[in-house]
This record gives C-alpha cells, structure tokens and sequence, in this order.
C-alpha cells in the first residue's frame, strides 16, 4: 500500500522550468554573476602603513635537510 501510495505522489510531481542564461539561479550562467569579490577581497581594501615595504636585494638563505 505504501508503494502505491508513493507511486501517486511521484507520478503527480511537477518538473521545474526552465532558466534562461540570464537568470542568476541557471547552471548555464557565468560564475561570479551576482556581486564578484566580497569588500574584503577586493583590490585596495587594506593598507598597511606600518609595515616596512620589502627589500629584493638580500638573497634568500640556503635551505639544508638534516638527516639521511
């Protein structure tokens, strides 16, 4: 009886419609379509004025693996 009854059910189910591309919810729509980066990504949302800039003209320690 319950197979029957589940049966009813599924078979009175509605297909959902189609999206166009257009439409933000579609699977076929560019990603990042809604609003891009959050604020806190975004280029130029922090400063660190404190911080000293870095220097390119020291070179980089050896790096050594101790052990076999």
């Amino acid at each position: 009886m319950r197979h029957v009854i589940w049966l009813l059910l599924a078979g009175c189910a509605v297909p959902a419609p189609a999206r166009p591309a257009t439409h933000p919810a579609s699977a076929s729509a560019p990603t990042g379509r809604l609003a891009g980066p959050p604020p806190s990504l975004r280029p130029g949302a922090v400063e660190y004025k404190d911080v000293p800039a870095l220097r390119n003209d020291t070179p980089a320690p050896e790096h050594h693996h101790h052990g076999s």
